[in-house]
């Protein structure tokens, strides 16, 4: 058991390191709100400046929270996809992860050596 313990752990060290990586992307993305580095050189104004359907009708005050909570909500989730997106291609987050799984494998197998172990015994 202390085999399959310290694979088990080995393999949370591995899943952590891979999260502080993803972590690591999305700190370096630019905030919703604040121009990208794109936007900073084009002089161009940040995505949330934008005031979508400003020919219509005023909204519901109501209505206006719900869609400020469902634009926030996309553009955190915009932020979380990207940083992702550009974990997966950095060089060093594949060879975490190709760790990462390879610590998954150990630990499974470990697992299961000690369960048949167990099983003959009996």
């Amino acid at each position: 058991m202390a085999e399959s313990r310290a694979q088990w752990e080995k393999v949370g060290e591995e899943f952590r390191e891979l999260g502080r990586q993803v972590k690591q992307h999305y700190d370096q993305r630019p905030r919703p709100g604040q121009p990208g580095p794109e936007q900073q050189a084009a002089g161009q104004p940040g995505a949330d400046q934008a005031t979508p359907g400003a020919d219509q009708a005023a909204p519901s005050a109501d209505r206006r929270k719900v869609d400020d909570a469902l634009q926030k909500l996309t553009e955190s989730l915009d932020q979380a996809f990207s940083a992702l997106g550009d974990a997966i291609r950095d060089p060093q987050f594949g060879e975490q992860t190709r760790k990462a799984a390879g610590s998954l494998s150990d630990a499974l197998n470990a697992t299961f050596a000690e369960a048949g172990e167990r099983f003959r015994k009996r």
